[in-house]
């Protein structure tokens, strides 16, 4: 199984669009076959370091995982994140 861990900052003057992207990324496991797993969450810390959204997702397979990528439903979630983020960073890696 593969673990793909995406966390995103907003940037300051779209701190109010987390429910726009958490609604449009939740949208996508009904629309995407290849994802088994899926959790979206809005940071509660006030830290400096801290993003504001994370996307857990689970897939069978790198595979998998690269399919759900290139989808045309992934990729117009994407571009309406662009939107409003400033930085994000992406973790992936294989459960035994």
């Amino acid at each position: 199984m593969i673990k793909h861990i995406v966390s995103f900052k907003l940037k300051e003057e779209h701190k109010d669009k987390t429910q726009i992207i958490k609604k449009a990324l939740e949208a996508l496991p009904s629309k995407i076959n290849q994802i088994i797993g899926f959790e979206v969450g809005i940071n509660i810390s006030d830290s400096v370091a801290a993003y504001d959204i994370v996307l857990v997702s689970e897939f069978i397979s790198l595979k998998e995982l690269n399919e759900y990528r290139i989808h045309p439903e992934h990729i117009k979630v994407t571009e309406i994140i662009a939107l409003y983020k400033s930085e994000s960073m992406v973790v992936d890696y294989q459960i035994n």
